[in-house]
C-alpha cells in the first residue's frame, strides 16, 4: 500500500497531504472546549483504517478517496449543521476560522477524490 501510494503522490500532493494533516490536527487546541472538534480529530483518526480497507479491497492508491468520501462527507454535514448555522457561530474567533479552514479542506479534497474515482471508473487511471 505504501508503494502503491508514493508511486501515485506528487510533491504538490506532498504538500497537500501536509496541509490537511496540520489542519485536522490543529482541532487539539480546540478539543478540550469544542465537541465538533474532538469528532474532527476522531474523524481524522477513522481515516486512515478505512483507507487502508478500501486499499486492501481494491489494490488502488486511487479510490483510498472513498475513505475521505465515508468519514468526512458526513462530517462536513455535521460541522455545517453544529456549527456554521448556529447565530452565535463567530466566523474570526480562532476556533471560527480553524472550522472555516477544515470546512474549505474537506470540499477540495472532496472534489479531488470524486474526480479521482471517476476517472478510475472511466479507466483513465
Amino acid at each position: 500500500m505504501v508503494l502503491a501510494i508514493q508511486e501515485a503522490i506528487t510533491p504538490a500532493i506532498r504538500i497537500w497531504l501536509y496541509w490537511v494533516a496540520i489542519i485536522f490536527l490543529s482541532s487539539v487546541f480546540f478539543v478540550w472546549e469544542y465537541k465538533s472538534a474532538r469528532i474532527a480529530l476522531a474523524a481524522f483518526a477513522l481515516t486512515l483504517p478505512v483507507a487502508i480497507l478500501v486499499f486492501t479491497l481494491s489494490n488502488s492508491a486511487h479510490l483510498i478517496g472513498i475513505a475521505h468520501i465515508a468519514v468526512w462527507g458526513p462530517l462536513a454535514f455535521y460541522l455545517i449543521k453544529s456549527e456554521l448555522m448556529r447565530s452565535s457561530f463567530q466566523y474570526s474567533a480562532p476556533y471560527g476560522v480553524w472550522i472555516v479552514l477544515l470546512l474549505a479542506t474537506i470540499a477540495v479534497s472532496l472534489t479531488f477524490d470524486v474526480r479521482d474515482i471517476v476517472l478510475v471508473l472511466l479507466g483513465r487511471k
